[in-house]
């Protein structure tokens, strides 16, 4: 009867695991929108108050707290002939696991923008980019809206008709 009960109950909290780390994973999306915003400020703010490269913007990106999965630190901090810039951007944000196609585009585009035009050619770039991304962060909170609660509830319900079914 115990182990019933318990393996009941493992189940329960099983189902509840899992309905959550769904819901997670749609709040992760809206959390990059946010740090991808916070990312484009200061972009922009390098750009427009110091005339930046993008050298001198990955060094106030390392030095930023800026939660995107990615290590800036992998980017170059000075011009050197080996390296491309765009390359290291476009690699970095190719290698972190779990990004949406849709995050990925908004990044990728980011990269290849900076450094290659003049300051209001960067700046109208970057405005394009800032609409792309609270397009997503509109649809990614409305997702999370709807179908976090769905899975949290469906985690839990599916939880306990296994754990009763089982009992």
């Amino acid at each position: 009867m115990w182990i019933r009960l318990s393996a009941g109950l493992l189940f329960i909290l099983g189902g509840m695991f899992c309905g959550f780390n769904m819901a997670d994973k749609l709040k992760q999306g809206v959390i990059f929108c946010t740090e991808a915003e916070k990312l484009l400020n200061i972009c922009e703010s390098e750009i427009r108050s110091n005339n930046s490269d993008v050298y001198s913007i990955v060094r106030r990106l390392k030095k930023e707290n800026i939660n995107m999965r990615i290590s800036f630190e992998r980017l170059p901090e000075c011009y050197s002939p080996e390296v491309d810039f765009h390359q290291q951007w476009n690699s970095s944000f190719r290698s972190i696991s779990g990004i949406d196609a849709d995050e990925l585009d908004i990044m990728l585009s980011l990269g290849s923008m900076l450094g290659t035009t003049d300051t209001e050619g960067q700046l109208k770039g970057i405005s394009h980019i800032r609409a792309k991304v609270e397009q997503l962060y509109r649809k990614r909170q409305s997702e999370y809206e709807k179908k976090g609660r769905l899975y949290r509830s469906i985690g839990v319900l599916s939880g306990a008709a296994v754990g009763v079914m089982i009992i």
